[in-house]
């Protein structure tokens, strides 16, 4: 299985996004989501030990500034045959990572560093018995897992796309990682009765309809972020992730608080979605009225 099937087979939806996504940016992308998804696997890797992932977790932080590549053995541990894969296929894309030139060797330096901050909290937080998450911790956690994915995103557009915008660029980033947020928050929603059942309460029962409030703005300020790029093919790429955010908000929001199985928006939905997100690939406007007809 090559890297780019894996790549399918691990990723719903954003594999739609990075085919999309201009060639310049399209690689270093897709890596950084490869080595995301490695990691977030092996955090939830349940039949080991929680002591041992953390010790891998804290390993692979100190891995890149030091120039080693990343090794796991856990790989007959997966049942998902794309995931088997994705482990055993660790070493090769640490490899990439390391051979990358500056600066975009510390930028995705950066980002995994970030993120696996991310998962080490996440498991260290919630032990037996842990209360859910204070607002402050939430903010935290979904900076460092999805906010900082925003900010490496725009960081790299800028480093290879020159004026790739038509907005000042310290305006841009902050869009982008609260979009990564909102992002964050809208995966963190669906999976709630799910996660609560397991003891990670990340938004308390009486906070859903703030935090929803609050993923939705942050999907607003993506869309503006969308608006502001001056690739038609940036521009489609990166909306796409706001259509099955919004959405996943409706269907959430639809759903009984006794179902546990996470809401998802059909594929023939999201096709449909797309189609009628191509207006976008010519006209920066044709985001405001895509972002009104999500709303309505």
């Amino acid at each position: 299985m090559n890297e780019k099937e894996i790549l399918r087979r691990t990723s719903r939806s954003f594999y739609l996004t990075i085919r999309l996504l201009p060639k310049v940016v399209r690689e270093d992308i897709a890596l950084a989501y490869l080595l995301a998804r490695a990691t977030d696997t092996i955090a939830d890797t349940y039949v080991v030990p929680v002591a041992e992932r953390m010790s891998w977790l804290q390993a692979a932080r100190h891995a890149v500034p030091s120039g080693k590549c990343w090794a796991v053995s856990w790989c007959l541990e997966q049942y998902v045959p794309a995931e088997r894969e994705l482990l055993r296929n660790l070493p090769r894309l640490s490899s990439r990572l390391l051979a990358r030139a500056e600066p975009v060797r510390a930028l995705l330096g950066q980002v995994m560093d970030h993120i696996l901050a991310g998962q080490i909290f996440d498991l260290e937080r919630f032990g037996p018995g842990a209360l859910p998450l204070t607002e402050e911790e939430l903010t935290r956690y979904t900076y460092l897992v999805a906010g900082s994915v925003g900010e490496f995103w725009d960081d790299l557009c800028r480093l290879r796309l020159p004026n790739y915008t038509t907005a000042p660029p310290d305006l841009m980033r902050v869009r982008a990682c609260r979009y990564g947020q909102a992002l964050q928050l809208v995966n963190i929603l669906r999976d709630r009765q799910m996660d609560d059942a397991l003891g990670r309460v990340y938004v308390p029962a009486g906070q859903v309809a703030q935090t929803e409030a609050r993923a939705r703005e942050g999907l607003v300020e993506g869309a503006s972020y969308c608006g502001a790029l001056r690739s038609g093919r940036l521009r489609y790429a990166t909306l796409l992730p706001f259509l099955l955010g919004g959405r996943t908000l409706s269907l959430v929001s639809a759903q009984q608080d006794f179902m546990i199985t996470p809401a998802k928006v059909p594929r023939a939905e999201l096709r449909r979605w797309m189609q009628r997100a191509l207006p976008v690939w010519w006209s920066p406007a044709a985001v405001g009225r895509l972002v009104r007809q999500v709303s309505e």
